[in-house]
C-alpha cells in the first residue's frame, strides 16, 4: 500500500510563492472528501486499507489558523504541523535574504493550542530552521532533540514526528533524528511505500499549487510522483 502524504506550507491569498490560494486548498478538500480520502496520523497507518492520506504542513504560519483549520473541519479531515521552535509567535527570519518570499507572521503559543484542541498534531521543524548539514556537530544536535523537548514540555504531549529543514540531511542528521523520533519527512517526491521507505526517510507530495482534478488522480494513485523521488527538491 502507498500511502500518499501531502505537503503545504502556507494558505492564504497573498503572492508569496509559499502560498497555496484559499479557495484552491478548499477544492482539493472537497476532492479528498467526494472520492472517501481519510485523513490519518502517522501511528494509525494500515497497510491494508485504501484511501489514506496524512496531511501535513512546514513552517507553522498563523494563516493556517485563520484559512486552513476552518476548512479541515468542514470537511473533516485532521492535520500535523511542524513547527520551528524558537521561533513561535515571530516570523519566518530564515527566507530574510530570499526576495521572493515575504515575511509571514508563525503561531503564537495560543495558536498552536488551538490547532491542537481542534484534533491537529504538531510536529518538529528544528530550532531554528537551520540547514543541518553545514552547521558544527553540537548545534545540529540542539537543533533537533532540544526542538523535541521544548516543544513537548509547551504543549504538554509527545512530539515523534520530525521534518528535515530544506529537505536537506545527512547520515549524521538521520542519525540524531532516530534518536529523537519515530517518524521524518523528507522533500523527496513520491507517495510513502512502507516497503520501500524507511521511517526516518519519508517521501511526500507537493500540493501547494492548483491542480485539476486529473492531476489530483494521478498524484494520488499512479506512478505519477513515485517515479520523481530521486529529483532533488530543497524546500524553503
Amino acid at each position: 500500500m502507498k500511502i500518499p502524504i501531502l505537503s503545504y506550507h502556507s494558505i492564504s491569498d497573498d503572492d508569496c510563492p509559499l502560498s497555496l490560494k484559499i479557495n484552491e486548498f478548499e477544492k482539493q478538500l472537497i476532492y479528498l472528501r467526494n472520492n472517501k480520502y481519510e485523513s490519518i496520523d502517522f501511528d494509525e497507518i494500515n497497510p491494508n486499507k485504501e484511501k489514506q492520506i496524512i496531511i501535513t504542513f512546514d513552517d507553522g504560519y498563523k494563516d493556517l489558523i485563520l484559512n486552513s483549520l476552518p476548512l479541515l473541519k468542514k470537511y473533516n479531515f485532521k492535520a500535523i504541523c511542524f513547527i520551528v521552535s524558537d521561533l513561535i509567535g515571530k516570523t519566518n527570519k530564515w527566507d530574510e535574504n530570499d526576495i521572493k518570499v515575504s515575511k509571514k507572521q508563525l503561531m503564537s503559543m495560543s495558536d498552536i493550542k488551538l490547532w491542537i484542541d481542534n484534533g491537529m498534531k504538531i510536529g518538529s521543524h528544528s530550532k531554528n530552521h537551520r540547514k543541518l548539514t553545514i552547521i558544527k556537530k553540537d548545534e545540529m544536535i540542539k537543533e533537533i532533540s532540544n526542538s523535541k523537548f521544548d516543544l513537548e514540555r509547551l504543549i504538554e504531549t509527545k512530539i515523534d514526528v520530525f521534518c528535515y529543514p530544506y529537505g536537506i540531511y545527512d547520515e549524521n542528521v538521520i542519525g540524531e533524528v532516530k534518536k529523537n523520533y519515530k517518524f521524518a519527512l523528507t522533500t523527496k517526491r513520491s507517495r510513502y511505500d512502507q516497503k520501500k521507505h524507511t521511517k526516518h526517510l519519508i517521501p511526500r507530495i507537493d500540493m501547494g499549487k492548483p491542480y485539476s482534478k486529473l492531476k489530483l488522480y494521478l498524484k494520488l494513485n499512479t506512478i505519477y510522483e513515485d517515479i520523481k523521488y530521486n529529483d532533488f527538491q530543497i524546500c524553503l
